[in-house]
């Protein structure tokens, strides 16, 4: 196996703390609809005289924007981000000189930010662009031109207007919404550093981007779901109040009917208001997608590749098979001791879901 020199170094609105050393990390970063998360631990340098306090000891503590960093010296002399946030609770013990920090990225601002404004009459790239601007966060938008960017709200506002001092209620935080709007353009939606990015999951063949792992893996762990390898039917239906009328579609992963396929054991049924039939086509082949993506699952063990990003590809050994799967998880771990390891999941994603 290839020596490797890493070096780590964390930094506070762009700066260095010199009373801070990293010990370790945990980094999660994935594709689940959730923020990328970052657990750090430092030992205090008591060798030093400090001349202020740390910013997390002060009675007005804000966290300054924080940035992981990470290169292997025998390849390269710069810097790669793997992690930018912001932390959200510091847990400091002094008799051993460590502090622990938890963190999120960008993602969080979302999850903090409560849905109070109408959204009617807006597109979905209009009313992401509109909460990315609400939540201090720059965007890049990139819905299919498939006519997935339609317009909100016409349904959504009175059940919204209804409900919006429920706690129980369907969007209680930005998130919730942005989350909604790239799942039914069949998007990703993350954040990288203060942009929100949303783009369409499908990724072509010719511009995947693919690691070969098959001789640098510590652990394969492949689980199958039987169920669903024996395949499944999704139903999408859809209802007009207005014009009182209701579209069904059955989509078994080749043909769609109108009527339930005999036979199905396993049948995943969803409900949408007021789509036409092409928009239900849409959606049905993307959550048959999603759902058979979990027939099988991958998870490896290996060397930490310091480029490894979730919605990339990994070409690994099964068996007597090669197969080339999305990464859906990367779990970064390093440490003084043990170095920098990963643990990744992967599933079938080459077709978009």
């Amino acid at each position: 196996m290839t020596t490797r020199q890493i070096e780590v170094r964390i930094l506070w609105d762009g700066i260095e703390n010199p009373d801070l050393a990293l010990k370790s990390f945990e980094l999660d970063s994935n594709r689940y609809e959730s923020c990328d998360t970052a657990v750090l631990t430092f030992a205090i340098k008591r060798q030093r005289v400090r001349e202020a306090p740390f910013w997390f000891e002060q009675d007005t503590a804000s966290s300054p924007w924080i940035s992981v960093e990470i290169k292997d010296t025998k390849i390269s002399s710069g810097w790669t981000i793997l992690f930018q946030g912001r932390a959200d609770h510091v847990r400091n013990v002094d008799e051993h000189s460590l502090v622990e920090m938890e963190c999120r990225d960008a993602l969080a601002a979302l999850i903090d930010l409560r849905v109070q404004n109408s959204w009617l009459n807006h597109t979905g790239s209009d009313l992401l662009q509109d909460i990315a601007r609400s939540a201090a966060l720059a965007a890049r938008i990139s819905l299919p031109d498939d006519g997935s960017d339609h317009m909100m709200g016409q349904f959504w506002q009175v059940e919204h207007k209804r409900g919006a001092l429920l706690s129980q209620h369907r969007f209680q935080t930005a998130a919730d919404l942005a989350f909604a709007v790239a799942r039914d353009a069949l998007c990703d939606l993350y954040a990288d550093g203060k942009t929100l990015v949303c783009q369409p999951s499908y990724v072509n063949d010719d511009t995947a981007e693919i690691i070969d792992v098959r001789n640098a893996v510590f652990e394969t762990d492949v689980s199958r779901d039987l169920q669903l390898l024996t395949g499944i039917v999704v139903h999408m239906a859809s209802w007009d109040s207005r014009q009182r009328s209701s579209t069904h579609i059955y989509y078994d992963g080749k043909t769609f009917s109108q009527d339930a396929p005999s036979g199905v054991t396993v049948l995943h049924s969803f409900r949408v208001p007021g789509r036409r039939l092409e928009d239900l086509r849409r959606l049905a082949r993307g959550k048959y997608e999603r759902i058979s993506a979990h027939a099988m699952s991958v998870r490896i063990s290996m060397p930490g590749i310091i480029r490894l990003r979730p919605r990339q590809f990994i070409k690994i050994s099964l068996g007597t098979t090669e197969q080339t799967l999305g990464v859906d998880q990367v779990v970064s771990r390093f440490s003084v001791n043990d170095g920098f390891i990963q643990h990744v999941v992967l599933r079938s994603r080459r077709s978009g879901a």
